[in-house]
């Protein structure tokens, strides 16, 4: 399954994109994770500023999951999935 992250915000405004294999990680994490960002989901939209946003999307079978985060309230079981998206996001810039 792919998830795919898309940054904005923070002070600098910076945009970027990355794309990860669920395969590529942990399953243990990706369970995790995906079961944190479900429930985010449902929490509503999270509040507007100037700190760093993320989008989320993970591309199931059954149909995409878009989910918005923003920092410093990311799920803790959703962090992992967050950090490898984001170290692949550096890589690609």
């Amino acid at each position: 399954m792919r998830v795919t992250l898309e940054t904005s915000g923070g002070y600098g405004g910076l945009r970027s994109t990355a794309s990860i294999e669920t395969e590529e990680l942990p399953a243990e994490d990706v369970v995790r994770g995906l079961q944190a960002l479900e429930a985010y989901a449902a929490s509503g939209p999270p509040a507007a500023g100037p700190r760093p946003r993320y989008r989320m999307t993970v591309h199931r079978s059954s149909g995409p999951l878009v989910v918005d985060l923003v920092e410093p309230d990311v799920p803790a079981d959703a962090r992992p999935l967050l950090t490898e998206l984001l170290k692949k996001s550096r890589s690609q810039g």
